[in-house]
């Protein structure tokens, strides 16, 4: 989960009039100018397209079209003041102890302006709102999100997490995403759950 730099999202397989808008201007892209709102059904072909964009280098976790449309109720999106559509992002709560912060991206053009940093800030409101204690995330650019006071993590303390996701990911044994967090950390896991292990910059995560 993370706003690197990838190369623009294919071209659509999808009606002209359900691609993502055109770029928008500098002027529109100023932080006063953009907005984040909660995800409409209509945005699920914009969102889809770009989450797509970035999971070749595995960047971010590939999400079907129809999954993103069951739970468009769970994406914000950041837009400018006119209604250009530029990234998306995704608070999932796995319980008031935890919930993450996945599926975040913005348009690779529009990178600097503002978007990516928005769209963590709403998703920290929502969490505060909801009394969640930990908000957490995976990401291979960790000092983007030490602004908004995350701090590294071990993997295997964010059980929730690791059990949803990770035992299914090819890389699960050379991971090269660090685990961030805010917040209260969930309680240890039970015993059986082996702490991961370090080695360089990789972490293998053992089950």
């Amino acid at each position: 989960m993370a706003l690197s730099v990838v190369q623009e999202p294919p071209a659509p397989s999808f009606p002209p009039s359900l691609a993502i808008p055109l770029l928008p201007t500098e002027t529109e892209l100023a932080t006063t100018s953009m907005r984040t709102r909660e995800a409409q059904l209509q945005d699920a072909r914009s969102i889809h397209q770009l989450i797509h964009g970035f999971t070749h280098d595995g960047t971010l976790l590939p999400r079907r079209y129809s999954e993103i449309c069951a739970n468009i109720g769970t994406f914000t999106v950041v837009e400018t003041n006119s209604g250009r559509f530029i990234g998306c992002a995704v608070l999932h709560v796995y319980g008031q102890h935890l919930a993450e912060i996945r599926s975040i991206a913005v348009r690779p053009e529009t990178k600097g302006h503002g978007a990516g940093g928005l769209l963590v800030r709403a998703l920290l409101d929502q969490g505060e709102a909801s009394g969640i204690k930990c908000v957490c995330l995976f990401t291979r650019i960790p000092t983007f999100f030490e602004h908004f006071h995350f701090r590294v993590a071990e993997h295997h303390a964010l059980r929730d997490k690791v059990l949803k996701d990770c035992v299914h990911c090819s890389r699960r044994n050379a991971c090269d995403e660090t685990a961030m967090v805010i917040g209260e950390l969930p309680a240890r896991p039970p015993s059986r759950f082996l702490p991961a292990r370090h080695n360089a910059d990789l972490v293998q995560l053992q089950f």
